[in-house]
C-alpha cells in the first residue's frame, strides 16, 4: 500500500477541478484500519466535508438488469436499436455515439472483437467500467493502486469470463493485471448499485469508483453520509453529526437496521474485515435491541441477545433470567417471525399487514427487531405510492406511528443526519401538521357547534320567557274579561236621582 502522502498527492490531482483551496480533510493514520480521512478542522452537522468525482463509472449490468441504457450518459434508451452500429457491443444513444468517451470505448472493444456485437451482453457492458482503466493516465492508474484491494480467489473471475465474449481478448499480462486489480479495488471500495449496501444514503444504480471516498473507513454508527449530483454523478459527503478536529470521518458499508450477526457476516464476506466499533461491541446495540428476541422461557419477559464472540453462530443470552440458548434455537424463533410477517406482506393487502404489525406481531417478536423495522420501512414505501386498501385515517396514523418509531430507533443508535432521517422527519412533520390541522378543524367544528348549541339554548330560554309572558297575558286577559261581563238575570242598578233645590 502506497503511503498516505503519495495517496494525498494523487487525490489532489484527481480533485483539482473542485478547486478546494482549504480542504476540511486530510489522509492520516486511522485507528480503524491503516489510513483514513481525518477532519482538519471542527465540522458542524450538515457541513460539506468533501466532494468526489468518479474515477471510473459504468453500468452495473447485472443479469437481472435491463441493458438498454447508454454506456456513456447512462440514460435509458428505447427497447430496440440501441446498440452501437460500429460493432463494439455497447449500447449508446445517438448523441453520445459522437462523443470522445464513446470513441475511446468503441475503439478498445472493437479491437478485441466481440463475438456478437449486435446483441446486448451483460458481461461486456459490465466489463466496460473495468476496461476504462486501461485508458487512464499513469497518475490515475497509480491512484487505483493506492486503494485497498482484497485479492481473494474470485477477483480474476470477471476478466476470465469476459475473455470468452471476444475473439481477440488481450493476453498481455500487464493489461490483464491492470484489469484484475481494478476489479479487486471496485469490489473492495467501489459502488455496484447500493440496494444491498445501506439505507442511510442515496441509492446509486451504477458501478463506480470514487477514490477519496474509497479511503473513508467503515463504522456501524457513521458520522458522515453522502448524496450524488444527478447531472454529474459527483458525490457530496456531509457531516452527519458535529465532528471535532482530528477525528476520523466514517461511513457505513452495511444497512443500518440489521443486527450484529448479519452485519458481521456481510463485512467479513464482502469486505474481508471484522468491525469492532462501539455498536458491534455492545450486545444490545446501544439499547436499540435490533437483534433482540423474546426469551424461550415462557415465565420470563426478558429479551435475548447474541453474544459478542465474532463467531457466525454465537450463543444467545437472556438479559433477564440469564438463560443461554443456542444460535439454532433462536433462529427458529427468528425464522418463524420472518415467515409470519412476510406472509402478510405478500398477501396483497396492506391493511392486513399494518393491522398484523400493530396488533399481533409484538406477541412473538419485539417491535425493535430488524424484521419488524424492515416491514415498517416497506409499509412506508408502499404508502408513498398510494393508500392501497387502507383508509385515509389508517394510512395517516401508520405514517405518523412508523416514522416516529424509526426516528426514535435512530436516536437510540446515536445516528445523526442522513437522507433516511430527513425523509422520516419530513414525513413525521407532515403527518403531525396534518393531524394538527385536522384537530384544529375538528376543534373549530366543535366551537361552532357549541356556539350553535349556546344560541339554541338562548333561543329556548327566550322562547320559554315569551311563552310564559304570553301565558301570563292570556291569564290577565281572561280575568279582565270575567270582570267586565254582566249577569244576564240581573238588571243594572239605576243611577241615583238628581236632587232639585226649590226656590
Amino acid at each position: 500500500m502506497i503511503c498516505p502522502k503519495r495517496t494525498s498527492e494523487l487525490l489532489d490531482l484527481h480533485l483539482a477541478p473542485f478547486k478546494d483551496k482549504d480542504p476540511a480533510w486530510e489522509i492520516g493514520v486511522s485507528k480503524i484500519a491503516g489510513r483514513g480521512v481525518v477532519a482538519t478542522r471542527s465540522l458542524k452537522r450538515g457541513e460539506i466535508i468533501f466532494r468526489d468525482s468518479p474515477l471510473l463509472i459504468g453500468l452495473a449490468a447485472h443479469e437481472e438488469d435491463s441493458l438498454n441504457a447508454c454506456s456513456v450518459c447512462l440514460k435509458m434508451l428505447p427497447d430496440t436499436r440501441f446498440m452501437c452500429r460500429q460493432g463494439c457491443g455497447l449500447p449508446v444513444c445517438s448523441l453520445c455515439a459522437k462523443k470522445k468517451q464513446h470513441k475511446s470505448d468503441c475503439d478498445l472493444l472493437k479491437s478485441w472483437g466481440p463475438n456478437e456485437p449486435d446483441v446486448a451482453n451483460s458481461v461486456i457492458i459490465r466489463l466496460l467500467c473495468v476496461a476504462r482503466a486501461l485508458n487512464l493516465s499513469k497518475e490515475q492508474r497509480d491512484l487505483i493502486y493506492c486503494l485497498q484491494a482484497n485479492l481473494d480467489n474470485n477477483h480474476r473471475t470477471e476478466v476470465r469470463n469476459a475473455a470468452k465474449c471476444f475473439k481477440n481478448f488481450p493476453t498481455d499480462k500487464k493489461i490483464i493485471e491492470i484489469m484484475n486489480r481494478t476489479v479487486a479495488v471496485l469490489r473492495t471500495n467501489g459502488f455496484d448499485k447500493t440496494t444491498d449496501r445501506t439505507n442511510d444514503n442515496q441509492e446509486f444504480n451504477y458501478r463506480a469508483l470514487y477514490p477519496l471516498f474509497g479511503v473513508v473507513n467503515h463504522d456501524c454508527i457513521p458520522n458522515a453520509y453522502y448524496t450524488f449530483e444527478d447531472k454529474t454523478n459527483n458525490m457530496i459527503v456531509r457531516a452527519a453529526v458535529d465532528i471535532p478536529e482530528g477525528f476520523e470521518v466514517t461511513t457505513t458499508y452495511t444497512k443500518l437496521f440489521t443486527g450484529n450477526i448479519a452485519r458481521h457476516l456481510f463485512l467479513k464476506m464482502k469486505k474481508s474485515f471484522t468491525c469492532k466499533c462501539s455498536r458491534c461491541s455492545d450486545p444490545t446495540e446501544k439499547g436499540a435491541f435490533i437483534s433482540g428476541l423474546y426469551c424461550r422461557d415462557t415465565n420470563c419477559t426478558g429479551l435475548v441477545v447474541p453474544e459478542i464472540s465474532g463467531l457466525p453462530h454465537p450463543n444467545w443470552n437472556c438479559l433477564e433470567c440469564k438463560q443461554k440458548s443456542t444460535h439454532a434455537q433462536m433462529m427458529k424463533s427468528q425464522d418463524f417471525a420472518s415467515g409470519a410477517i412476510n406472509a402478510k406482506a405478500n398477501s396483497n393487502s396492506l391493511r392486513t399487514l399494518v393491522q398484523y404489525l400493530n396488533e399481533k406481531s409484538d406477541s412473538f417478536i419485539p417491535s425493535s427487531n430488524y424484521v419488524v423495522i424492515d416491514a415498517k420501512m416497506s409499509v412506508l414505501q408502499r404508502l408513498q405510492q398510494g393508500r392501497e386498501d387502507c383508509s385515509e385515517e389508517l394510512a395517516h396514523n401508520t405514517r405518523l406511528r412508523y416514522s416516529r418509531d424509526i426516528t426514535q430507533l435512530m436516536d437510540k443508535l446515536g445516528l445523526g443526519d442522513s437522507l433516511l432521517r430527513t425523509h422520516m422527519e419530513e414525513m413525521l412533520r407532515r403527518e403531525e401538521e396534518r393531524r394538527a390541522k385536522r384537530l384544529a378543524e375538528e376543534a373549530e367544528k366543535q366551537r361552532k357547534l357549541a356556539e350553535l348549541q349556546a344560541k339554541a339554548a338562548e333561543a329556548d330560554k327566550l322562547l320559554e320567557v315569551l311563552e310564559k309572558e304570553q301565558a301570563e297575558q292570556a291569564e290577565q286577559d281572561a280575568k279582565s274579561g270575567a270582570v267586565g261581563t254582566a249577569d244576564p238575570g240581573t238588571a243594572p242598578a239605576p243611577p241615583p236621582a238628581a236632587t232639585v233645590e226649590l226656590a
